[in-house]
């Protein structure tokens, strides 16, 4: 939903408009250690045994204290303290480099600080916000009208965040971006929580959680956790979808997965890692014998697409196309393709296009990584999600990867399993996390 090279200024001057936990299926095909090898896992407790407590030669919990850590601040404040923090950061990076370095368009006014939130609010709206703003405050529009040419609309956006964030306008006397801005950040922290409570079923130990913890709240692309974007609402429902998908709930994995669908259109891939899972306990074959756990399994796949038909349905009534959420995304210079040839021509073309490219390429590693780790259904996702993104252009891809529950689970198993990760990682994060804010406060187009 971004404009291609040649239509940047043209965007720019336009876009403002559960059950007890079951450790890994009896994951000796999903998880890189065993029951007999690690029982201090699988017990739930943070046994010295586990693999995130070996000594590899260098101790993340003695360089960060994590072992006073773990006496003296409960986990919840822990989480409680990273997410208020990283937002001040962030928030702080932002405002004082749009006073100190003005960009284009002047959000601040003057004096300084006089109208702090209303700036503030200014300034996190860019590119895409104004779209999830019109659809809270308007609905869909009937008929293409807006950027320059009047040729685009907001029926590329999904429903499942800005109907949130209508509703939550209420609070601030029908202030949209307040409501929107409120989601964001509140769903955020709530996705910090069950992010802890997901590592949690998967047998991670309590500093490998902190670390997790750490890299979420300052991950370069962490700003979209605070925008009016639909970042944070989606992390939200992909955690609790394969959080019930680790404990073999399937039909509650789907139920949850309807909101991830509701919220982004990649959502509705989620029937994949979901088929996948039932294919991996049951059998190919047992899978087709009904019975109490199968039906269930059927069951919650056919839950998953059903928002993407209700809202196919209603652009049929709103325009008379079913497809209108995709065959609009012309209007940003976005069509269906071959995802290698793109990948090539943002190579070729250079500039923000270049960087694009280089980090797709950069991620199919990581799918790699995580499938060598035997997360075969978090693998898939992720190699889905990948592929979807780039079948119409490489435009925005590194906030696509670095905010999707398997990138963010990769990131955690390399900082577990690697003592040079668990001591670089978050401070090259806090670095980037810092870059992209102030990028993103000057209106810079490669940080969409």
């Amino acid at each position: 939903m971004h404009n291609n090279i040649n239509n940047e200024k043209t965007y720019r001057s336009n876009s403002r408009a559960v059950s007890t936990p079951v450790y890994g299926w009896n994951r000796t095909w999903d998880c890189s250690y065993t029951k007999n090898s690690y029982s201090g896992v699988f017990s739930g407790k943070d046994q010295t045994s586990s693999p995130d407590n070996l000594n590899r030669g260098f101790s993340w919990g003695r360089f960060f204290r994590t072992d006073i850590l773990n006496r003296r601040v409960s986990e919840s404040l822990w989480i409680i303290l990273l997410f208020l923090l990283s937002r001040l950061v962030l928030f702080s990076i932002i405002y004082l480099g749009n006073v100190h370095y003005p960009p284009e368009i002047n959000y601040i006014h003057e004096p300084v600080f006089s109208s702090m939130v209303t700036d503030t609010m200014n300034i996190m709206c860019q590119f895409d916000c104004g779209w999830f703003e019109t659809v809270a405050r308007d609905g869909y529009a009937p008929v293409p009208q807006n950027l320059t040419t009047g040729h685009a609309a907001n029926w590329a956006f999904l429903p499942g965040y800005p109907m949130t964030g209508r509703l939550a306008a209420m609070v601030f006397g029908e202030n949209y971006l307040a409501g929107l801005l409120a989601v964001s950040n509140l769903a955020f922290l709530l996705a910090l929580f069950l992010w802890n409570n997901y590592l949690k079923v998967l047998g991670f130990s309590r500093p490998a959680r902190d670390i997790s913890t750490v890299l979420l709240c300052f991950l370069p692309y962490s700003i979209y956790f605070m925008a009016p974007y639909s970042e944070s609402l989606f992390l939200v429902f992909s955690i609790l979808a394969f959080t019930f998908l680790s404990r073999k709930n399937f039909l509650m994995a789907g139920l949850v997965a309807m909101g991830m669908t509701a919220t982004r259109n990649v959502g509705v891939m989620f029937v994949f890692p979901l088929l996948l899972a039932g294919i991996m306990e049951y059998g190919f074959r047992n899978l087709f014998t009904f019975n109490r756990n199968n039906l269930k399994l059927i069951l919650g796949i056919m839950c998953v697409p059903l928002p993407m038909f209700i809202y196919q349905n209603y652009l049929y009534n709103l325009t008379g196309d079913s497809f209108a959420f995709m065959h609009i995304q012309w209007a940003w210079g976005r069509s269906m393709g071959n995802p290698v040839k793109y990948v090539i021509d943002g190579l070729m073309t250079g500039g923000y296009k270049e960087y694009f490219s280089i980090v797709i390429i950069l991620s199919l590693p990581l799918v790699w990584y995580l499938f060598r780790k035997k997360y075969y259904a978090e693998a898939l996702y992720f190699a889905i999600s990948i592929l979807i993104p780039i079948m119409t252009g490489v435009n925005a891809f590194p906030r696509y990867m670095f905010c999707m529950l398997p990138c963010l689970l990769t990131f955690t198993l390399i900082a577990r399993n690697s003592s040079t990760a668990r001591c670089l990682l978050p401070v090259v994060f806090a670095l980037f996390s810092v870059f992209f804010a102030m990028a993103w406060g000057h209106y810079k187009f490669f940080v969409i």
